[in-house]
């Protein structure tokens, strides 16, 4: 490592925001809210989607489209217009498929996967490609007006003229990337798949899994500062929660008994209204948290009681929620629910209500 590695490092550590105790602690009202879409036909996946606040779409993968993204309206829940987005080699198709999705300046669209990034104007028509170099984790993010993903050497940018700009201390073998860094530091880090990515105008958010939680948040600045946001380690629930073991058909024990992970572990990662982080993940206590990254204040969200009902994003006083499907099943006997984790058939809006503590100043202004 050159001696350049030095002023990064140590931006890394005085970046850190001032870590602060949860101000308080809220969670999701399923018992008010309205209803979106409620159809038992569909069959959405929520590790692909992205939401226009401003314009009121929901652009989301179907099984009814497998090679295009369906945009539907916030306020009805009706179908506007569906993007193509077919696998292959050509400049306007993704080799392994699209892994990620957010809205472009002017109400467009960037869908990413392993190879490109594809930028789609409003009426969903493909305007331009772009080929980041290194290839990324099939994650984008608008980044002050441009896309941005996250690659093995920190976050690149798509320039002006189409070039892959570095953001971070530099680039190449001089480049302190805190992920590499942790994923050497840490064997069981995963830059890949598990990476994830979401942008302010001016700080690129990148979400790093660990075989173990919880997971960490690697702050990059256009300034060219690099940073880090402490995941709150309240609601973790280790220690008080084990998933049983499971067994092949003949009995067998294919997987033992272990320790539940960290609420954080492949939590998906947004921003809401104001600007502030919201990781929101799969754990049965504890959905999330909203954090202030200039604070470190954060509050935790609740999960609902019922987990077919899946928080995805937090904009203004509500949560948007996906429900999976369900289906019953037999199991040694008995009759139980059997939630399909990858497919959702209902889209809802919920208030999001005070359970108890302080909040952090400014966030969630309007919960009570």
């Amino acid at each position: 490592m050159t001696d350049r590695s030095t002023p990064a490092i140590l931006a890394l550590f005085l970046l850190l925001p001032p870590v602060a105790g949860a101000q308080q602690i809220v969670e999701i009202d399923l018992e008010a809210g309205r209803t979106i879409i409620d159809d038992e036909w569909r069959s959405m996946y929520t590790g692909l989607i992205a939401v226009d606040w401003d314009r009121g779409i929901l652009y989301v993968e179907d099984d009814e489209e497998p090679e295009g993204i369906m945009a539907f309206s916030l306020e009805t829940g009706e179908w506007i217009r569906t993007l193509s987005t077919p696998e292959g080699d050509g400049p306007r198709e993704f080799p392994q498929g699209a892994r990620g999705m957010d809205i472009a300046p002017g109400g467009g669209v960037y869908v990413s996967g392993f190879i490109r990034v594809i930028e789609y104007d409003p009426e969903g028509i493909p305007l331009d490609f772009w080929r980041p170099e290194p290839p990324s984790s099939g994650q984008v993010c608008d980044f002050g007006g441009a896309p941005a993903v996250p690659t093995y050497e920190g976050v690149v940018r798509r320039g002006p003229e189409g070039a892959s700009e570095g953001v971070g201390p530099g680039q190449g073998e001089d480049l302190v990337n805190p992920v590499s860094r942790e994923r050497r530091m840490r064997p069981g880090a995963q830059w890949t798949t598990r990476t994830r990515i979401v942008c302010s105008e001016d700080a690129a958010y990148v979400v790093v899994t660990y075989d173990e939680g919880p997971d960490s948040v690697f702050v990059y600045h256009r300034s060219g500062e690099v940073g880090s946001l402490p995941v709150p380690a309240e609601g973790a629930i280790e220690g008080e929660c084990m998933l049983g073991e499971t067994r092949g058909s003949s009995g067998r024990v294919v997987q033992p008994a272990r320790p539940c992970p960290h609420w954080s572990v492949r939590a998906q990662a947004s921003l809401d209204d104001l600007g502030n982080v919201v990781l929101l993940g799969h754990d049965v206590r504890t959905a999330g948290a909203i954090i202030d990254p200039e604070t470190g204040c954060h509050a935790l969200v609740r999960a609902p009681d019922d987990r077919a009902f899946r928080p995805e994003r937090i904009h203004a006083d509500s949560a948007l929620v996906f429900r999976h499907a369900v289906t019953m099943t037999t199991y040694q006997g008995r009759s139980v629910r059997a939630i399909q984790a990858n497919s959702t058939n209902g889209v809802s809006l919920h208030p999001i209500r005070r359970v108890s503590g302080e909040p952090c100043p400014g966030m969630l202004p309007t919960v009570r």
